[in-house]
């Protein structure tokens, strides 16, 4: 693991050269986290160097967490398992009470997604099968890990790759929610919310299932290389595990196989009898994926098929051929459909109906639109740039924790035109890499999403600038919803132009 500055935590006393039970000498600060810290220590009597974790006082000053923590920490000495990082010993030096393991040269699985955001199909999977492996071990041993997360997953150093993977904190984290419960105040979750399985943050008892749940999670990081659900509080994100379904994985990465996709939301199943029943069906499920290039179908925004529906000579070729005058006819009836969607009943023209395709259409307002913030409004003072001539000026999505929007559902803005119009093209220009929108047109501005209708036209994964196909629609109000804000977790929009 990388070493971090070596910083006096003030529960604990522990301090480079300090020797515990007379035996292990400690060298450096490794990780600090949440329950322990984690220095590598020398094992004077064995010669050879240990990772010793030392939980801080106000766990370690309890006696009925004490026993419970040595029982746990025999329980995971049990583990002997090449995907688990092994226990050496167990023991209490004064107010100190630390646990020996084996040091695993490499660094965390949480450094490496931060360091490079996604993982391959490949790579993700090899690492959740090892992972799984080691659940699966533990589990026949009677061990339900609780708090599967990646700085609870380690990757070996080898040149080149991801090294061999190794998962501990085994009975540690067992132990501190037998203990203390899964969330113990408003807004906090013991252990991690973001991979919380659904029942773990409803209080109930955890079994084997709920480590599944968790590595579905880690997985879906990996792949997309975020968390499925970020809510502004530890609570808030416990709760979304609850009640939110995941947005769909093909949605945010193109190039996942639908087969993975499939293996994650099943494995991130709300009800633990919908997930796999044990670790080995989800690794032998894992290991059974082509990760081959045909079956990494990405999801992309084709163009909409046409109210008409498909045109003959697109669909496969049959044995009968219509007559060329029926083509004719039907042509000629089309025209002249065109022609009455322009005209009102007596012959005038309609709304929007005498326009040339391709003609600028003149918007006369904008505004943000955030129907479910508290204001109803995103940067309203911004939004006059959308229409100011200039690229290197934007309204821009506030910053968010994750590309998508948490508690809501997204933000957007609002162009309200000078009269209704025949819609053709809408084009955006943008900055933005990776962000996702859906366009809708109506007669006028809706208070709510709802308000609006079916969405006109949609894409995904844009890098830049978009064009929007709005198909002919009719309105005199377009609404831009941002659903997701791309790679910077802020999307920015800096011009647009309607056309008919």
């Amino acid at each position: 693991m990388t070493p971090i500055p070596q910083v006096p935590h003030a529960e604990t006393t522990l301090r480079a050269g300090q020797e515990l039970v007379g035996r292990y000498r400690l060298v450096r600060l490794i990780d600090r986290g949440g329950m322990a810290e984690v220095w590598e220590a020398h094992d004077t009597v064995l010669a050879r160097p240990v990772a010793l974790k030392a939980l801080h006082a106000h766990l370690a000053s309890d006696g009925n967490f004490q026993a419970r923590f040595r029982r746990e920490a025999v329980a995971a000495a049990r583990l002997a398992h090449t995907n688990v990082v092994a226990t050496f010993d167990s023991a209490a030096d004064g107010d100190v009470i630390f646990i020996v393991m084996e040091l695993i040269r490499g660094r965390s699985l949480r450094a490496v997604l931060d360091d490079r955001g996604t993982l391959p199909p490949a790579e993700a999977t090899n690492v959740a099968v090892q992972v799984g492996r080691a659940l699966a071990h533990a589990h026949r041993a009677g061990l339900v890990h609780r708090d599967v997360k990646p700085g609870n997953i380690l990757l070996c150093d080898e040149p080149g790759r991801l090294g061999q993977v190794k998962v501990t904190d085994f009975g540690i984290a067992k132990a501190a929610l037998d203990e203390a419960g899964d969330i113990t105040e408003t807004g906090a979750v013991v252990g991690t919310a973001r991979y919380i399985a659904p029942e773990q943050a409803q209080g109930g008892a955890p079994d084997p299932r709920t480590d599944i749940y968790s590595l579905g999670v880690v997985l879906y990081e990996m792949l997309s290389g975020e968390p499925p659900f970020s809510g502004p509080t530890e609570l808030a994100t416990a709760l979304m595990h609850v009640e939110a379904d995941p947005p769909r994985l093909r949605r945010r990465r193109a190039g996942i196989p639908r087969a993975l996709e499939a293996v994650v939301l099943k494995a991130m199943s709300k009800d633990p009898g919908g997930r796999f029943a044990d670790a080995g069906e989800l690794v032998a499920a894992l290991e059974a994926i082509d990760l081959g290039a045909d079956d990494a179908d990405p999801f992309v925004v084709r163009e909409p098929t046409p109210p008409g529906g498909v045109p003959v000579l697109a669909r496969r070729a049959r044995r009968s051929v219509i007559p060329l005058v029926v083509l004719v006819v039907a042509a000629a009836a089309g025209i002249a459909l065109a022609a009455m969607l322009g005209r009102g009943g007596d012959g005038t023209p309609g709304d929007g109906g005498t326009a040339t395709p391709g003609q600028a259409v003149t918007i006369a307002s904008a505004t943000s639109f955030d129907p479910d913030g508290p204001d109803n409004a995103e940067n309203e003072d911004q939004v006059p740039r959308l229409r100011d001539g200039r690229q290197d000026t934007t309204w821009a999505t506030d910053r968010y924790r994750a590309r998508t929007f948490g508690t809501k559902p997204g933000v957007g803005v609002v162009l309200k035109l000078d009269r209704t119009h025949r819609l053709g093209k809408l084009r955006v220009d943008s900055p933005t890499q990776g962000w996702a929108a859906r366009v809708y047109v109506a007669d006028a501005e809706g208070a709510t999403l709802r308000d609006w209708g079916a969405s006109a036209a949609s894409a995904e994964n844009i890098n830049g600038g978009a064009t929007f196909d709005l198909q002919g629609r009719q309105g005199a109000a377009v609404l831009i919803w941002i659903t997701d804000t791309g790679t910077a977790h802020k999307a920015e929009i800096a011009e647009v132009q309607l056309t008919s």
